[in-house]
């Protein structure tokens, strides 16, 4: 894969989990990384938290010897991406990469009714809380992050979504959402083919994030040596990031395992994790 030097990367959610992973996957390919998110450290979270928050991602990068810059924002608020997207303009003059992990979903899941709960027990914060940072941030980053590509002639912008975009996943408020984000890849795409603006949905597998991990203390069917961990998501978009000839399959739906087998390489556990793209139907 190409040397991702000199390339400009936002991340959203990139204070922990799948967020965190493709910011220090893509800082370790050599790009300079814009770690976005509205918790800034690990303060007054669980102890299963420690050492997450956008300011500790940072840190972890500066220590790897890659390049990165935090940025606290709620992006709920169309104003603070208008805010973020001017200061790299400002700073960098360019854009290159886009990855949307940002989603407000998580303070249900630790509420405990979120999986396996029918959808009319279920309040309907559930719904807004993952459309407004999950689906509407997405498409707010999305316009501000074009504006600068299209300028370049280039770019890059990666929703993370999940299988439950296309079958029924635990939640209807996730699976709809998933859709939409869906949704918003395939058709931003088709606007932006004309620009050399590549854009996709990218499903991972099951990840071994911090909260996996913290349920797998009390679930002992939870494997998380068997799961994809936060970093093989970001290496597999350092390979879309590096393969020009993807502009073709642009507004498509990438699953990672497929993306390492195509590239060949592994997680960094030295796993090859398995397609589930039998969960699509």
């Amino acid at each position: 894969m190409k040397s991702l030097k000199g390339k400009i990367a936002v991340v959203t959610g990139a204070g922990r989990g799948i967020g965190k992973g493709a910011a220090l996957g893509l800082a370790m390919a050599g790009a300079t990384i814009y770690a976005v998110g509205r918790t800034k450290n690990d303060e007054g979270l669980p102890e299963f938290l420690r050492n997450t928050g956008i300011y500790n991602t940072v840190d972890e990068i500066n220590a790897l010897g890659g390049i990165g810059i935090s940025h606290i924002c709620d992006l709920a608020k169309e104003e603070e991406h208008e805010k973020l997207f001017q200061r790299i303009k400002n700073e960098q003059g360019r854009l290159d990469i886009l990855v949307n992990s940002a989603w407000a979903g998580g303070a249900h899941v630790m509420g405990g009714y979120f999986f396996n709960t029918p959808f009319y027990k279920q309040p309907v914060s559930i719904l807004d809380d993952c459309f407004i940072v999950g689906v509407r941030s997405n498409y707010i980053a999305s316009k501000y992050a074009a504006k600068i590509m299209i300028n370049q002639n280039s770019g890059l912008i990666v929703n993370i979504s999940y299988y439950g975009a296309r079958r029924y996943f635990n939640n209807v408020s996730y699976g709809v959402c998933k859709a939409a984000v869906d949704k918003l890849s395939a058709d931003t795409a088709y606007e932006l083919k004309e620009n050399n603006i590549k854009v996709f949905s990218l499903y991972p597998g099951t990840v071994a994030t911090e909260g996996m991990i913290e349920a797998a203390k009390y679930d002992k069917t939870i494997d998380v040596g068997a799961m994809e961990t936060p970093a093989f998501v970001g290496k597999c978009i350092e390979a879309i990031a590096s393969d020009d000839s993807l502009l073709n399959e642009s507004g498509k739906v990438l699953i990672t395992a497929e993306i390492a087998q195509k590239y060949g390489f592994t997680d960094i556990n030295g796993r090859q994790p398995a397609s589930q793209r039998d969960m699509l139907w």
